[in-house]
Order: structure tokens, then C-alpha cells, then sequence
């Protein structure tokens, strides 16, 4: 049961930023978290369980759209948590909250299914 590349789909999501307190000793905590506006993404479609009765087709942003529309710079290393409509992102060395990304686009995008259809 491979997956396998199947293009690429349209997608919006809504951007949050966070006030965060703390420090890595002590751990971290959210204060405020802010909307920042939305962002348009392609984002790649993979089918699952290809050639089987089971195959369906999913699709979540790369790690490099992710960076890009939180404006994460390419030298932290993230930790991804989430399902496939909210992502939160964290840096992956002391659990610092950097942000999340919700999906207003798509009901589901495992499997796909837009909203209103």
C-alpha cells in the first residue's frame, strides 16, 4: 500500500500569532494570541493506500509553506502537532509556541471534501 503524489489543491487558511510568557526552564504559556489575517496556499495532494479498495486522497502544507506563512526563519526546527484543518506549530527544542494555522476552505482534507459540497 504506497502513497503516492496527485497534484496539488487550493486551500485557505486563517494565520494566529501569540504573546507567549516564560522561558525554557520553566515552560512556556500563551497570553494572547492574535489573528493575523489569512493566507492562500497550493498545497500538495498525496493519494493514500494507492491502488487499493481502502485509497482516498489527502492533502496538508509542506513544512516550507508552513514556515512561510507563520514567517519562521529555515534554522528553528519545528515540532507539528494538530490535525489536517489545525495545524500548531512549536520550536521543536524547548516547546516554545510560535502559531497556528486553521483551515477555512475544506470541511475535511483527509479526505478532501471543500466546504459547502
Amino acid at each position: 500500500m504506497a502513497n503516492k503524489p496527485a497534484g496539488s489543491i487550493n486551500s485557505t487558511w486563517e494565520l494566529t500569532s501569540y504573546d507567549v510568557w516564560g522561558n525554557s526552564r520553566d515552560g512556556y504559556e500563551v497570553n494572547q494570541a492574535f489573528r493575523d489575517g489569512s493566507t492562500d496556499l497550493r498545497i500538495p495532494v498525496t493519494r493514500y493506500n494507492a491502488d487499493t479498495p481502502q485509497e482516498f486522497k489527502g492533502a496538508f502544507p509542506s513544512m516550507a509553506q508552513i514556515r512561510e506563512a507563520l514567517d519562521i526563519r529555515p534554522r528553528i526546527r519545528l515540532r507539528i502537532d494538530g490535525d489536517d484543518l489545525h495545524i500548531m506549530v512549536e520550536r521543536d527544542r524547548d516547546g516554545y509556541p510560535i502559531g497556528e494555522m486553521t483551515c477555512t476552505s475544506h470541511e475535511s482534507l483527509s479526505p478532501i471534501r471543500p466546504k459547502g459540497k
